[in-house]
């Protein structure tokens, strides 16, 4: 009885454990490029030319792409290796990267310690200040962009600690070990630049402080994702207008917004005018920023890991194999539909391009769906590689950033 009873709930548990679909390897992908990174691969991205690794402890590498006349990576070649990006401050590692393809410009996070700025277009001059500066003594934890055609919004999650210089800008005005949403927007961003933030506006611009939580940020569509540990996820909307808002986040009668962004922050906030006279005593937010307060949040059954926006649904990796979860958002952050994937797997990031959805899985390698939109994705195989951290879908590329390097597949 005891051994039927077992059964039973092993078979029961089985199930709950997908995706469990039998489909070979060999039969969604082949394999058609692997390269050592000499050091672990943690994250990738890329344009129809290049392609950029965080490669941790080996910095970023950077790689020139051979394509066929379907658009598939057929060869690559190493170009460019920063392995010393700054070997006299902190870890001096490379984490994270994103791509401005407008303007092609890699922003490549060191966590705590940098993000540096590195042009991959030919003929390029590098910037002689690489790297980004501080902002409200923050250090930073993850990085998103607004890719525009005349600028860059550089959107970063920063964590505020009793490490850092306390002059009425840091610690003083929010939580120890808190985390804030701050930006930048910069212009200087032709190949000939060579100083990234000279013309920068604004340079520094707070929208929101969260808890000790979020760790990792995504933005796309007007939308700005947060994780937040065990407390699922926050989302913040995009403005596109500038805002002077008082402690209710209603819109302060008087203001008018001149484009100029120092001027009209002075009269959005200033308590007195030049004459003493009351002044408006707002919060000020230009355009191309975010709404100061919560525009969506929700509740998962597990650690967020990794998050992913498109339009309106919100991927959420979830961390000891707790799955992934995809939320629907309506016009008011209201979720409206919420469908769990991959029950049974510990998710470290999430891809979705050209109607495939990819999800990296640690140990597990990569799992691949078919993907339309909406919340209905049909799972296609399991793909067995290193220890995963990151997954890149690229048309019917499938590039994965592994313990071992990068291996990179073509979708059959």
């Amino acid at each position: 009885m005891r051994f039927f009873l077992y059964l039973i709930i092993m078979c029961l548990f089985s199930a709950c454990i997908e995706p469990n679909d039998p489909i070979s390897e060999n039969d969604i992908v082949d394999l058609v490029v692997y390269q050592d990174t000499y050091g672990e691969a943690l994250d990738v991205d890329l344009t129809d030319n290049a392609m950029i690794v965080a490669a941790n402890y080996q910095g970023f590498i950077v790689y020139d792409l051979v394509r066929n006349s379907q658009n598939n990576i057929t060869g690559i070649d190493s170009i460019y290796n920063d392995f010393d990006m700054a070997s006299d401050m902190g870890d001096n590692r490379a984490q994270q990267v994103t791509i401005s393809d407008n303007h092609e410009i890699a922003f490549i996070t060191d966590i705590y310690d940098r993000i540096w700025l590195y042009k991959f277009a030919e003929n390029s001059s590098q910037y002689v200040d690489n790297y980004l500066s501080d902002c409200y003594g923050g250090t930073w934890l993850s990085t998103a962009i607004d890719d525009q055609l005349d600028h860059i919004n550089i959107f970063s999650l920063v964590k505020h600690s009793s490490s850092e210089d306390d002059n009425g800008e840091t610690i003083g005005d929010f939580d120890q070990y808190s985390t804030s949403i701050v930006w930048k927007r910069i212009y200087d961003i032709s190949p000939s630049d060579l100083f990234p933030e000279l013309n920068s506006s604004p340079s520094c611009e707070f929208t929101y402080n969260f808890g000790i939580l979020p760790d990792k940020i995504h933005f796309n569509n007007g939308l700005l994702a947060v994780s937040n540990g065990e407390l699922g996820v926050n989302v913040l909307k995009q403005t596109n207008e500038a805002l002077c808002l008082n402690d209710s986040n209603m819109p302060i009668d008087g203001f008018i917004a001149t484009g100029d962004i120092v001027n009209d922050k002075i009269i959005c906030e200033q308590e007195y005018d030049q004459y003493y006279n009351p002044g408006l005593n707002g919060n000020y937010e230009p355009s191309g920023g975010f709404y100061p307060y919560i525009f969506s949040s929700f509740d998962l059954p597990g650690e967020v890991s990794s998050i992913l926006v498109r339009d309106s649904i919100i991927f959420a990796g979830l961390s000891t194999s707790n799955g992934c979860y995809m939320s629907l958002l309506d016009n008011n952050g209201l979720v409206l539909d919420k469908l769990s994937i991959a029950n049974g797997y510990t998710i470290n990031n999430i891809s979705e391009d050209n109607g495939y959805l990819a999800l990296s899985a640690g140990h597990d390698g990569v799992l691949l769906y078919k993907y339309f939109g909406g919340t209905n994705p049909q799972f296609i195989g399991q793909i067995n590689t290193p220890y995963s951290n990151n997954v890149k879908v690229d048309g019917n590329n499938l590039i994965v950033s592994t313990e071992d390097g990068i291996y990179i597949y073509i979708i059959k």
